[in-house]
């Protein structure tokens, strides 16, 4: 009788438990990604907020602590509709409702910081250089030349979706496995594919039932 810890997605990866942690985007550490991994799950890291540089010293600080398997993660997807063209007024109106709540808490005002836009095509080719044993995404798809990298260097990839609709997108562009988000993920989803392409997808296909974690290739 197989033991309850071992399945394809374990095989897969190369972990010792069904366990993935969630990359934490803006709050990961290398120690607790490290510390993950060595305990058999697959330890996973957020690297979307970092610049190229930055992301092959984190890579160089997890693989120091462990030599087991883990995930670098990253939004394909890295701005809303106006980023480049939001000022200090609009942050400062944004946060106003906040106000009265941070102050009851004690905590710090946030500053500004003007936008620093990242291209996801250069930090990608960081974990592709490194030859990660896994790269996981969120808001949308890869371009077919990166996950055909992927596959050639055994790089395991996971895509995220929100809906059936984005799991079958994600299964037909050939990613390795599926983690499905609600907005429980953070009290966030990281939905990438508009009303209307659904509703285009929906008349061409029949419906997908989607698993919590589900195994493509």
């Amino acid at each position: 009788m197989p033991a309850w810890n071992r399945n394809r997605l374990t095989a897969k990866l190369g972990i010792e438990y069904p366990i993935i942690q969630g990359p934490l985007g803006g709050l990961s550490s290398q120690r607790l990604t490290a510390a993950v991994s060595n305990f058999g799950g697959l330890g996973s890291f957020g690297a979307h907020s970092l610049p190229p540089a930055a992301i092959k010293d984190v890579i160089a600080e997890i693989c120091s602590h462990t030599s087991k398997p883990f995930a670098m993660n990253l939004w394909v997807s890295m701005e809303d509709e106006g980023a480049r063209t939001a000022d200090e007024n609009a942050f400062n109106r944004s946060l106003a409702p906040l106000a009265v709540h941070l102050a009851a808490l004690g905590a710090p005002r946030p500053t500004y910081k003007p936008y620093s836009p990242k291209r996801f095509e250069d930090q990608a080719r960081v974990l592709l250089d490194a030859n990660v044993p896994a790269f996981s995404f969120i808001f949308g798809i890869p371009a077919r030349e990166i996950l055909e990298e992927c596959q050639a260097k055994g790089i395991v990839t996971i895509g995220t979706a929100t809906t059936p609709d984005e799991a079958a997108a994600l299964q037909e562009a050939g990613v390795n496995a599926i983690a499905a988000s609600g907005f429980e993920a953070g009290g966030h989803r990281g939905s990438f594919l508009r009303p209307e392409t659904i509703r285009s997808r929906a008349r061409s296909r029949s419906s997908l039932r989607l698993a919590t974690w589900s195994l493509c290739r």
